[in-house]
């Protein structure tokens, strides 16, 4: 019984490694107005609620967050918030109830903006963000909000996510393509086309094993909805998108019309390793779930063998 114990309980972990989870943000929530922050299962593209924004330091409800992204130090999770001030404010989302704690007002970008704004952490900490709509590129210094402008890039980035010391960003809004960035000029080069229209904003974050996850809003906040919310992978070293579908309502499993937005995966990945997979599906495992499922097969084995000799 202890052998079988162990065996279901390896076979957990390895299914805890199967899951990849990412955060993004819905409409504002009935229950209190503010904005809904959403879990995604990665595999099954499916969401449950983590909770709402709740309400700014103005006392009325955080009704607009994006631009998603994990930091490296404390694992926190990071986003652009409006909360009826002149610009955008930095806050923290509790990923177990999706509170919204304000960290700083960024300054020197208007708050009318900060739908077409992105982050993304690098692997010392620094905050970088674009603008969808002046295609500048600045570091925030997070504790006090600064912004420092390094340069134009140029074309139109939607969403940012850092590397093993590769800073990407991917167009959208009829911009498709990928990008890396120069963190020192702004310059931004082109590594190939998606392959795949692309007429909204696109969200962008790596899993913890290194595939490059992309969010196809549903619409780009000025026009009816076109099309719903979409998962992709996007590989690294051509650019190509493989759409692998949309995300599904977790009240009827159907797809979800909702405006989605934001993305984030995993806090950045600095150590290398091989380049992810192009292909569609689950996430890959990781170096530890690789051998704990490789264990969990061992031991099974073993039980089955072990049962017949008894007998």
């Amino acid at each position: 019984m202890a052998l079988r114990a162990f065996i279901a309980a390896s076979l957990l972990v390895v299914a805890g490694f199967c899951r990849a989870q990412a955060f993004s943000v819905g409409d504002p929530s009935a229950v209190d107005g503010s904005a809904t922050i959403y879990r995604i299962n990665l595999a099954s593209r499916s969401v449950s609620v983590a909770g709402t924004a709740g309400n700014g330091g103005n006392g009325q409800p955080i009704v607009a967050v994006g631009a998603l992204t994990f930091s490296p130090a404390d694992g926190n999770l990071y986003a652009l918030a409006l909360t009826g001030a002149a610009t955008p404010t930095l806050v923290t989302l509790s990923q177990s109830t999706g509170k919204a704690a304000t960290v700083s007002q960024v300054a020197g970008v208007a708050s009318t903006s900060a739908k077409g704004l992105s982050l993304s952490f690098d692997c010392n900490g620094r905050l970088w963000m674009a603008s969808a709509d002046s295609n500048n590129f600045w570091e925030i210094i997070p504790g006090t909000g600064q912004t420092k402008l390094v340069g134009n890039l140029g074309v139109k980035i939607t969403g940012l996510a850092f590397r093993n010391g590769v800073l990407w960003g991917v167009g959208g809004s009829g911009n498709a393509n990928l990008y890396t960035i120069a963190t020192d000029s702004g310059k931004a080069t082109s590594m190939g086309a998606y392959g795949v229209a692309v007429s909204t904003p696109v969200d962008v974050g790596f899993d913890a094993a290194g595939t490059l996850w992309a969010l196809l809003r549903n619409y780009d906040g000025f026009n009816p909805p076109t099309q719903l919310n979409r998962l992709a992978q996007i590989n690294l070293a051509t650019g190509a998108m493989s759409i692998a579908g949309t995300v599904a309502n977790p009240s009827t499993g159907s797809a979800l019309p909702e405006t989605f937005q934001g993305l984030a995966t995993a806090p950045p990945v600095c150590a290398a390793d091989p380049p992810p997979s192009s292909t569609v599906g689950a996430p890959i495992l990781s170096r530890a779930g690789v051998a704990a499922l490789i264990l969990s097969l061992l031991l099974a084995v073993w039980s089955v063998v072990y049962a017949r000799q008894r007998n």
